[in-house]
């Protein structure tokens, strides 16, 4: 298997496994707000999405996000998707509907895919700039694949944690 294809076989297991455990989720155990400082199954998600969307359209090819080139924050309700260095507290106190952050998350998605098309071993080994230093584009990916596999099992925690099952295995 050339590294392309592996590439997006991973991108492909990391959004099935975010998809089975979102999958069954209703609109209040999404918003749920769980004690102390766990975020609620809402923010989560939109983090997930919202870091591949910065990964792949910022960082890989200094683009705007789709975030703010399809104005998502108008569809979902927030200014933001929660992130490092900016606060959540809007996404812990906004109530939001399921189905637009799904709908993020299909034009994030198709986007990734139009940049993963073209992938070539040139740019997996391309340097870009993340958090200051400079990385292969190929870490990035990888990046994204851990922290979106990461995040789903804290879904699936929070789902646990309100009686329902969080992954399906």
């Amino acid at each position: 298997m050339d590294v392309k294809t592996y590439v997006q076989q991973q991108i492909k297991n990391m959004r099935s496994l975010v998809d089975d455990v979102v999958k069954g989720t209703t609109e209040d155990q999404f918003n749920w707000l769980p004690p102390g400082t766990l975020n609620p199954m809402s923010a989560v998600l939109i983090h997930i999405v919202g870091g591949e969307d910065f990964f792949v359209q910022n960082v890989l090819q200094g683009k705007p996000r789709v975030w703010e080139t399809q104005a998502w924050g108008t569809h979902i309700g927030i200014q933001i998707p929660p992130s490092p260095g900016h606060d959540w507290d809007e996404c812990r106190c906004t109530r939001l509907a399921l189905a637009p952050v799904l709908g993020y998350a299909q034009a994030v998605q198709a986007a990734t895919d139009a940049y993963l098309a073209g992938l070539t071993a040139e740019e997996l080994d391309r340097q870009v700039n993340f958090a200051g230093r400079m990385v292969p584009a190929s870490h990035m990916l990888i990046l994204l694949v851990v922290h979106a596999a990461g995040h789903a099992g804290e879904i699936a925690a929070l789902k646990g944690m309100q009686g329902v099952q969080g992954l399906p295995f």
